[in-house]
């Protein structure tokens, strides 16, 4: 049996930098379609990398012909209108489902989407713009046919820009989070990518919606009692009133309307951040894919923490 062939997207980022690195380790080829400005910093050594538009799906056909699995992480977090989310989140996901549909049918689809697809507890769906758009890519999928969708939680780990900042403070002794008793999840990026590397060599989980976890959820009390652990040290938990939180926003928005840049932090993010709660699936993946976190919370907390030095 040859080797077999990986197509990601998105590798150059967080999580499939870590998802590279683990299909290579077991021994695949990875193929990392990357858009021609994309950086290879974080790429892993023994990538090949094509350099592709991903508005065209003919010219993305002769990249998927050998391929086993297309595991798809590309995807825009923050955007200047509901259009844009879903240009970079919805519709590119239909161009490669297209390229997939024509080229190599049997090529396994996964599609790395968001909890922010679901939405918290009780909203009855996405309540932000880059949720809708993930939704929106979903149920494009669901009209094809091999395919698994995989809807992460708050994914953390050593490498992330996006929470660097939160870990580099709390390494010093201060952990800043938003005054709210509401549940969330978490992932391991370790995990995830141990977990996409089983869905691409195996049939498990066809045409299901998952959404690993820890299995449980935490307050950002909680959270800070674990992180003072993983830390070894007194961590100070300073908790914002959500009024300063949306204020923030405000005023993050305000900022880039001036400067013409995108904004991260937005009034509809608060919307996720200060939810009530998240729904946390217990075993549905462990059930149908053997998969289940190989570390514990504070051991791969204090791997994080670690990271940032």
């Amino acid at each position: 049996m040859g080797m077999r062939t990986a197509v990601l997207t998105g590798a150059s980022g967080f999580v499939g930098s870590h998802t590279a690195a683990r299909l290579l380790a077991e021994g695949w080829h990875v193929r990392a379609l990357l858009r021609e400005g994309s950086s290879t910093a974080k790429l892993p050594e023994g990538c090949e990398v094509v350099r592709v538009d991903f508005m065209d799906e003919r010219g993305i056909e002769p990249h998927l012909t050998d391929a086993d699995a297309l595991i798809h992480l590309a995807g825009a977090v923050k955007a200047r209108s509901q259009e844009e989310f879903d240009r970079a989140n919805a519709l590119i996901t239909r161009k490669l489902i297209d390229a997939r549909d024509r080229t190599a049918p049997g090529c396994r689809f996964i599609l790395v989407s968001s909890q922010a697809a679901a939405g918290p507890e009780g909203a009855g769906g996405p309540v932000t713009a880059y949720g809708r758009s993930k939704l929106l890519g979903e149920s494009t999928l669901r009209c094809s046919r091999n395919w698994v969708i995989v809807r992460p939680p708050a994914v953390f780990g050593p490498g992330d820009d996006a929470s660097a900042p939160m870990f580099r403070m709390a390494a010093r002794g201060l952990l800043v989070t938003p005054w709210t008793d509401g549940r969330f999840a978490l992932i391991f990026v370790e995990d995830l990518a141990a977990l996409l590397a089983t869905l691409a060599a195996s049939g498990a989980a066809e045409g299901e919606t998952l959404e690993p976890s820890y299995g449980v959820g935490y307050t950002w009390k909680e959270f800070h009692e674990v992180l003072q652990k993983a830390a070894g040290r007194r961590i100070l938990h300073l908790r914002v009133p959500p009024v300063l939180v949306v204020a923030a926003a405000f005023t993050s928005e305000l900022a880039s309307s001036v400067t013409g840049s995108c904004p991260f932090f937005t009034r509809d993010k608060c919307r996720e951040l200060l939810a009530a709660s998240w729904e946390v699936e217990e075993r549905r993946t462990t059930e149908l894919t053997g998969w289940a976190p190989s570390i514990p919370l504070e051991d791969a907390l204090r791997v994080t923490l670690e990271g940032q030095t």
